[in-house]
């Protein structure tokens, strides 16, 4: 987006009497593509793995096949870009782009794009002091006349909803749960199209622990809820100090996933058994520990939902083994250097968090607003990169 479109976003907002004032170039993410999932924190976690894992961890046998078939990568950008005068409140506006895209693995190990389930979003965080109507009414306005891969969807954000809270940090809060979405919609779409099945498993990025009302919203039918066995979620990040267990047997989490050798697992655990959304996780070494800068390198987390009589009883040994199997397949080749973390990366995600990349607008921003009439001063550098292919013959061995 350049210097007219945002131009335009704050004429627009004037002309709706809303002020805008000075705001300095301010970005509320970290890094580019940061971990949005989030450990639950919880007291204590229970273990949720069938028969129990008296040693509290195993090694896993390799196996030659992976029934991992796609792997989907979702991010977003978020920025306050303009502090806004709405009624008396002091509030920021907060611009975002949300993304997720879908790699497919051929018969032949060959990783294309599907440029079908890959998206794209424009997103623009009003608070909700401005009713539905009204918010509703400024899209139509600023979206008059501008290319379609330009447009912004407004959304809005409950700047009430945390007294602690800083209102910026609630408004990246609705992009982050906006990519949520687009995400849990695009696991629709493969399910109801019969694309995730036993056999072609489909692995997401980041963790599965979706809030029950997210997953209620997609309102998936039975036979959609069975296949969310089909997708597991891989998180390169996790917080060590979360503490496992009660009394005695009470530890971190660091401490439990620092001692794994090289191919092997923790017990499965889970923070929400018996809920509609109910998941287990466990940790896997993927990298040999000589290899590793620190303990806790080369460590990957495996998130899986959980159905039927498995709500109760837990996630069956075998099941976490194969699981654990077909992601230790996935490991070559590495992303080394390119990354700074390669050692969590498994291959075919690394591949589809550089497509979506490319997809995703520039580094280059540039925000600056001045006070004043419509004709303020606004520098934006917002530019568009277009989607290149990718295809690889990964060694899987």
């Amino acid at each position: 987006m350049g210097y007219d479109k945002m131009k335009r976003v704050i004429s627009i907002l004037r002309e709706n009497k809303i002020e805008c004032f000075p705001n300095e170039r301010f970005t509320l993410d970290v890094d580019m593509f940061p971990e949005n999932g989030e450990e639950y924190r919880f007291p204590q976690n229970v273990r949720f793995e069938i028969p129990e894992l008296k040693e509290g961890k195993k090694r896993i046998q390799e196996t030659g096949t992976s029934m991992f078939r796609y792997f989907l990568d979702g991010s977003q950008r978020s920025y306050r870009v303009i502090d806004a005068s709405f009624k008396n409140r002091y509030l920021p506006i907060c611009a975002g782009q949300i993304g997720v895209a879908v790699l497919e693995r051929a018969d032949s190990g060959r990783l294309t794009p599907r440029k079908d389930l890959t998206r794209i979003e424009n997103i623009l965080a009003v608070p909700n002091v401005l009713d539905e109507e009204n918010a509703k009414d400024l899209e139509g306005k600023i979206n008059d006349a501008m290319p379609e891969n330009r447009r912004f969807r407004i959304v809005r954000y409950d700047y009430q909803l945390k007294s602690d809270k800083d209102p910026g940090d609630l408004g990246r809060a609705m992009i982050i749960h906006e990519m949520q979405m687009l995400e849990l919609k695009t696991i629709k779409e493969m399910i109801r199209n019969h694309a995730i099945q036993d056999a072609r498993m489909l692995v997401k990025d980041g963790g599965l622990q979706y809030r029950d009302t997210k997953i209620k919203d997609l309102d998936l039918t039975k036979d959609d809820l069975v296949q969310l066995r089909n997708v597991i979620g891989l998180a390169k990040t996790f917080k060590p100090n979360m503490t496992l267990g009660r009394g005695r047997g009470r530890q971190d989490l660091g401490n439990l996933t620092k001692g794994l050798n090289w191919k092997e697992r923790t017990t499965v655990i889970s923070p929400n058994k018996g809920k509609p959304t109910t998941h287990g996780w466990w940790y896997v070494r993927l990298r040999p520990r000589e290899k590793a800068y620190s303990p806790l390198q080369g460590i990957v987390k495996i998130e899986v939902f959980v159905t039927g009589i498995e709500q109760e009883e837990g996630v069956p040994e075998a099941r976490a083994d194969t699981i654990s199997a077909y992601v230790l397949q996935e490991r070559n080749v590495t992303p080394y250097n390119a990354d700074t973390r390669w050692a969590s990366h498994i291959y075919p995600i690394y591949l589809a968090e550089t497509y979506l990349r490319s997809s995703f607008l520039s580094h280059e921003r540039n925000f600056s607003i001045s006070p004043g009439n419509s004709d303020a001063s606004v520098s934006v550098s917002f530019l568009y990169r277009g989607c290149s292919g990718i295809s690889s013959n990964a060694n899987r061995g």
